[in-house]
């Protein structure tokens, strides 16, 4: 049986006339047990059975507010001995340097991610101000002679068209970027979520 065939053979033990938003908690808190077990390392099939018998957990609830709280599963949460607490008090300032230099890893993987669209946004933004400045600006240049003029009013439009051609490119990999982001992003607080679940902290 897998997680959906779980949750739904749940709902269907449930009995009649169940408050709708009780049982929608109750369906929920079993789905985050049994994602808590696959974070751990077991699989889909091994999560479910360590959950139980969707039947023998409903008949076990008497589904008053939090109640069914009380009857979960006991292997559901990780009791933390005393004195690996104590061996983490003991050992921060070796694992607290190492979970700083991790997270400056994940900072850095962030800004190395966001480098190209910084690099071009810069551009756009200087050829989209600066190339229509020149432009101007060449009118007066041509008092000092024809060349001048035509050269400062054809590198602003020059600088113009880059400028363009980077805002259509930073446009592009900026919806690709914020995607990835945002997918890195929960993958790492789902994993995050998993490990303080799992051990209960």
């Amino acid at each position: 049986m897998d997680r959906r065939q779980f949750l739904a053979n749940l709902m269907a033990a449930l009995p009649a006339g169940v408050d709708q938003l009780e049982a929608s908690e109750f369906i929920d808190y079993y789905d985050e047990v049994i994602r808590d077990f696959i974070a751990d390392g077991y699989t889909e099939a091994e999560a479910v059975a360590m959950v139980g018998d969707p039947a023998e957990i409903v008949a076990q609830s008497e589904f008053v507010k939090g109640d069914f709280l009380r009857n979960t599963p006991q292997t559901a949460v990780k009791k933390v001995a005393p004195w690996v607490i104590i061996l983490l008090i003991l050992g921060f300032p070796l694992w607290g340097s190492l979970a700083l230099a991790a997270f400056c890893l994940f900072i850095s993987a962030y800004i190395i991610l966001w480098v190209p669209l910084i690099i071009t946004g810069s551009f756009t933004l200087a050829g989209v101000i600066g190339g229509p400045f020149a432009m101007l600006t060449s009118f007066f240049a041509f008092g000092d002679g024809l060349g001048i003029g035509l050269l400062q009013f054809g590198s602003g439009a020059l600088l113009l068209g880059l400028g363009l051609i980077c805002g259509v490119i930073t446009w592009k990999i900026g919806g690709s970027l914020l995607k990835i982001t945002f997918n890195l992003t929960k993958f790492i607080i789902g994993k995050m979520k998993g490990q303080v679940t799992a051990y209960g902290f």
